[in-house]
């Protein structure tokens, strides 16, 4: 009796260890091919704007996967789905970094993108269910775990470039051993059944009770993706600081961002997520409003915290919210959801420059204020909607 319910336990754990064994994993791989685009540059002699057209083709791949992944959840189920795109995503990893030619380079990170691109959708979907199963928050703590496996692939791949070590070596190595990882939670990831879905549009935008969801997602993305460009730059050029100190802003938000995601589902026990995002926001607003009038470092690096704070936990809460509303079913409402986030993304550092160069860059900034202070006041979006009475 004793060796059953110590068996009843230890599933749980288990298909929670394969989950996160598989976000950590997706977020190395995509972190190890980040960190060696400047020698993918380099052995090929782009200029900036072509190596901008070659990631935009990854870009173009991952947003066309969003619109298929959720119909192939539908005829496969998500298991299937996680497993097959990751298998192919660690296959395309080395490839960007072999080829010759920049129209080979824009093709390879188009299939990359797709195959990332859907994992990502599979993979979340997965997790949904999961989370369901288990009656406890557990999304936060894999978007957690997928930025720190993000952190560990950018590390390794930085102590690769620095000992020389060949991109394809590096990133075939990490291919291997991805795809082993993976091989390794398939055992324990929970099994699931294609379902049908509605006929509807097929292109996944979200559903008219849902676009408040999708409003927050864009908003939270375009700052994560405006702070990833331009954090640095406004240290560095209107602040005044050095190169290293520059890289030390996005660097206390990206890992801000992993620690709050991690804690975060031991929050949403305490918190409901509205109030959680709401106040996390309205915070993260404030501090940088006043930071970019004070233009002081130490204040500076403390807004940075704040907002990082505020929107690291909007991907795991509005996917599964998605996930779960859907009435074209899981993979739909996340596909949708991670179509507005990386359109937000997408837009996020071009717009900041653009309205840097009107009016500077600090009141370019002031509009990630805004988003965020946008995210406060949509946070009751977030909420469960109350189950509808059944007729007598």
């Amino acid at each position: 009796m004793a060796a059953t319910l110590d068996a009843g336990a230890a599933a749980p754990r288990a298909e929670h260890l394969a989950m996160a064994a598989v976000f950590f994993a997706n977020g190395a791989g995509f972190a190890s091919w980040v960190s060696r685009i400047p020698a993918v540059r380099d052995s090929l002699h782009l200029s900036e704007g072509q190596l901008s057209l070659a990631l935009l083709a990854m870009g173009a791949g991952a947003l066309l996967a969003f619109q298929l992944a959720g119909r192939g959840i539908a005829h496969l189920g998500a298991r299937a789905l996680t497993l097959a795109t990751g298998f192919m995503f660690f296959y395309a990893l080395p490839h960007p970094v072999i080829v010759g030619s920049l129209p080979a380079l824009a093709f390879s990170l188009f299939l990359l993108g797709a195959a990332n691109g859907a994992m990502d959708v599979a993979m979340n979907a997965l997790a949904v269910e999961v989370e369901t199963r288990q009656r406890k928050p557990i999304m936060s703590g894999l978007h957690g775990l997928w930025s720190a496996g993000g952190l560990c692939g950018a590390a390794l791949g930085g102590a690769m470039a620095h000992a020389d070590i060949s991109p394809f070596w590096h990133l075939s190595g990490v291919a291997v051993l991805l795809a082993l990882v993976t091989l390794l939670a398939r055992r324990w990831l929970p099994a699931t059944l294609p379902a049908p879905m509605p006929e509807g549009p097929r292109f996944a935008r979200p559903e008219p009770g849902m676009l408040g969801l999708g409003a927050i997602v864009f908003c939270a993305f375009l700052i994560e993706g405006a702070m990833a460009d331009w954090s640095a730059v406004y240290l560095t050029g209107t602040l005044g600081t050095t190169a290293a100190v520059g890289a030390l802003g996005y660097a206390a938000f990206a890992f801000a961002m992993m620690a709050m995601r991690l804690a975060g589902d031991k929050l949403l026990l305490r918190w409901p997520a509205p109030a959680l995002l709401r106040l996390a926001n309205a915070l993260g607003a404030a501090v940088l409003t006043i930071a970019l009038a004070a233009q002081q470092l130490g204040l500076t690096m403390v807004a940075f915290v704040a907002v990082a704070l505020g929107v690291a936990t909007v991907a795991p809460l509005a996917f599964g919210a998605a996930a779960r509303r859907s009435h074209r079913g899981p993979g739909h409402g996340i596909a949708a959801m991670a179509t507005m986030g990386y359109g937000g993304f997408l837009l996020g550092p071009p717009m900041i420059g653009w309205l840097a160069h009107l009016g500077g860059l600090r009141l370019a900034l002031l509009v990630l204020a805004a988003l965020a202070a946008v995210i406060s006041v949509l946070a009751p979006q977030l909420a469960e909607p109350a189950p509808q009475a059944q007729p007598a």
